[in-house]
């Protein structure tokens, strides 16, 4: 099996401690209404280091598996889906580390990329996750997880990207064409350009400029830990890469005030890069396709 996220999220983790204006390290709050002390954790804020070589395509590592409640959902029609999290004792994980200000982060990412949904899960106190599935057309899915969660023989919360496939059926389904790799993206009335030169490997340094009626955008709300929430998917396996926010570029007319991040794509290739912002307390997603050499 894969190791997951790359040592990435150590240097990243040392960068926050320097930039004031990283917005991960600001508080924690959990989603399933219960507090870091009430699941017999300390509060505050955390940033998990990570294990080298994700893709985020093992439904299992280093000992923790991710098991779903159904293979097969009707197409357009919400549904509830279930999960859990094993751990290398067996068995079901129900205390977890903070991690971007969750517990847990879920994904449901049709594997032509045409579709891409990140949705609020609750646990219960048996392990059991719950997710407000919404109606999906057709066709090939994953469903990703990513959380952090202690590790005894490090000593320390490292983070873990699993997931699985997803089929839903009873209707038609059509693939969907990726457009052309492009820099500049629009989304509700904004303009994205995305500045910084991805590369496969190791952590890349990029940065997503917003603007809107010409003028950049410098109000933006928190969203998870950051700012800006990035999340990438390779063409043809939907490989997972996901961007640690590292807060706001400074000065320069090209580059100031820029939402930025840390990213490592493990393959070369075509992605699908997806960018989440949120401005006057409604959320945004935008995506731009990016070639990794």
């Amino acid at each position: 099996m894969h190791e997951s996220l790359g040592r990435r999220w150590a240097v990243a983790a040392a960068a926050c401690g320097a930039a004031a204006a990283l917005a991960a390290c600001s508080h924690a709050h959990v989603t399933n209404g219960m507090d870091m002390e009430d699941m017999g954790q300390p509060s505050g804020p955390r940033i998990a280091a990570a294990i080298p070589a994700d893709n985020g395509l093992d439904g299992g590592v280093s000992g923790y598996v991710y098991f779903t409640g159904a293979t097969t959902l009707a197409a357009d029609k919400p549904e509830t889906f279930t999960f859990h999290i094993t751990g290398p004792s067996g068995k079901t994980v129900t205390r977890f580390q903070p991690y971007e200000g969750q517990l847990l982060v879920f994904y449901v990412v049709r594997t032509d990329l045409g579709d891409f949904r990140r949705l609020s899960a609750s646990m219960r106190d048996d392990g059991t996750w719950t997710v407000a599935m919404p109606a999906l057309a057709a066709g090939g899915y994953r469903t990703y997880v990513t959380f952090a969660a202690p590790d005894s023989s490090a000593g320390t919360p490292l983070s873990y990207s699993l997931s699985q496939p997803l089929t839903v059926s009873g209707g038609a389904s059509k693939s969907v064409a990726l457009p052309a790799a492009a820099d500049t993206a629009t989304v509700d009335g904004y303009t994205l350009r995305l500045t910084g030169s991805p590369h496969r490997g190791t952590e890349s340094e990029l940065g997503v400029v917003v603007t809107k009626d010409g003028q950049q955008v410098q109000q933006f709300g928190r969203l998870l830990d950051g700012y800006a929430h990035l999340t990438a998917f390779h063409s043809g396996d939907a490989a997972f890469a996901r961007g640690l926010s590292t807060g706001r570029a400074g000065g320069g007319p090209s580059g100031g005030g820029a939402l930025t991040t840390q990213i490592l794509f493990p393959e070369s290739g075509t992605w699908r890069l997806f960018v989440q912002f949120e401005t006057s307390g409604a959320e945004h997603t935008a995506s731009f396709i990016v070639d990794v050499p």
